[in-house]
């Protein structure tokens, strides 16, 4: 089987970065989870002193998106390491804007088309068109509110700790519970109108350039999404 580029797309809380969890193990290929990636950056040691990940941080604890040119760059460059291990990969909820997918300036911009394109662009090179998987994971607005608002993650390890468990320790190494910057009602509306405005549009791009796109309903439990997930995809996968 060809190795596959998968995008998860959704509003905040819809599960993105669980089930390409899910998937990486499944398929056996990375996930890439850009928030994380992007969040460990602006809040590392560096961002102390560096202006460019200081901006950055603020961008990022309030809500919104980081710049789109700089999250392109450090993107395509984690993307190309990837792709030189031979794997396929999973992305949740990146390229987040029109620039970080197709390298087109989004409205009332003063940055300049990017010749060379974006993401989407770098992903056909290495994989091909017909090997880019696009999934848009759908909940409505008071299910995102809700579930980010009492969402907790692992400190260490990061993965998301469930209702079902201890609220403090995480089931899978251990490690105490955490609360994100960006899990509070009122930085949740702000991503929400980001994701609305800035990424759904690349949804409709992907559509009319006849990319694969998959509709999935989010609101069951994350391992029915992810019974949904595997039956629109290769029969190979159940193997």
């Amino acid at each position: 089987m060809s190795k596959r580029a998968i995008i998860m797309y959704g509003p905040p809380g819809a599960g993105k970065g669980t089930q390409a969890e899910l998937l990486s193990r499944k398929m056996n290929v990375t996930h890439f989870d850009t928030g994380r990636y992007i969040e460990s950056l602006v809040h590392s040691k560096e961002a102390g002193t560096d202006p460019v990940l200081k901006q950055e941080q603020i961008n990022f604890d309030e809500g919104k998106l980081c710049t789109p040119s700089w999250v392109l760059n450090i993107i395509e460059e984690a993307t190309r390491k990837i792709a030189l291990t031979g794997q396929g990969v999973v992305f949740s909820g990146s390229p987040r804007t029109m620039y970080e997918a197709f390298g087109e300036p989004e409205e009332g911009s003063d940055a300049e088309k990017r010749p060379e394109g974006g993401l989407i662009k770098v992903l056909e090179e290495i994989y091909g068109k017909d090997n880019i998987i696009v999934f848009t994971i759908s909940i409505d607005e008071a299910s995102s509110i809700k579930r980010n608002s009492t969402r907790m993650i692992c400190s260490v390890c990061g993965l998301p700790i469930m209702s079902i468990s201890d609220a403090n320790i995480c089931g899978f190494c251990g490690g105490p519970a955490k609360k994100r910057t960006l899990d509070n009602p009122e930085v949740i509306k702000v991503r929400l109108e980001e994701y609305k405005k800035r990424t759904y549009p690349i949804i409709k791009q992907l559509k009319q350039e006849k990319y694969r796109i998959e509709e999935i309903d989010g609101t069951p439990a994350p391992y029915k999404v992810f019974e949904q997930i595997l039956s629109s995809l290769s029969p190979k996968i159940h193997s």
